[in-house]
């Protein structure tokens, strides 16, 4: 089970991937300040499958590292964290199955990024609990990552939706990062709590 939580490093690498090589191919028109990263699979897009089946391969891995978080976790936080991480692994893939321009769109991707915050502040939760020295710093990333995307918005705005978006992946591969040798070099027998 325990190597099922390098599919967090390995869905770190594959996103930036998908997301530069779909960005590289739609340089033309494309740009950073006033797109969203989901207008790479829209119908502008040269290759809008690259982006889309890249984000659904992305959310299996995503889904493989929250069966790896609920597995291994030590406590109920923790357990339930892996399951709303795999939870969000499934709207990520949803993103691709209802690429821009669709009516589903918007609420697959806005609840992929909650699910995920969400998800990740309760496995930092469950690494606090057990000691992990990492674990503070991850769940410091996780409560502040709303807080500051709204203070931010309020303050300055931000100048595109794929900002704000690269913004979240950074939080979210930040702390997946950081809480994955915790889980990694968990007992191979699950620490579940009794009762």
């Amino acid at each position: 089970m325990r190597r099922l939580c390098l599919a967090g490093p390995l869905a770190v690498v594959a996103a930036w991937v998908v997301i530069g090589a779909a960005w590289a191919l739609n340089s033309d028109w494309f740009a950073f300040t006033r797109h969203a990263f989901s207008d790479l699979g829209g119908p502008r897009s040269c290759c809008p499958g690259l982006y889309n089946y890249g984000l659904m391969a992305v959310g299996v891995l995503v889904a493989a590292y929250g069966a790896c978080v609920a597995a291994l976790a030590a406590t109920r936080p923790g357990i339930v964290g892996g399951g709303y991480m795999a939870l969000a692994g499934v709207f990520l893939a949803l993103i691709g199955v209802f690429p821009t321009g669709t009516r589903p769109h918007v609420f697959v991707s806005t609840w992929f990024f909650v699910q995920a915050d969400l998800a990740l502040t309760l496995a930092s939760v469950d690494a606090v609990l057990g000691g992990y020295r990492l674990g503070k710093p991850a769940l410091a990333l996780s409560l502040a990552a709303f807080p500051v995307a709204g203070l931010v918005e309020a303050a300055v705005g931000w100048p595109s939706a794929a900002v704000l978006e690269a913004y979240g992946i950074i939080v979210i591969d930040a702390v997946v990062l950081a809480l994955t040798p915790y889980y990694y070099r968990a007992p191979a027998s699950p620490r579940r709590p009794s009762g």
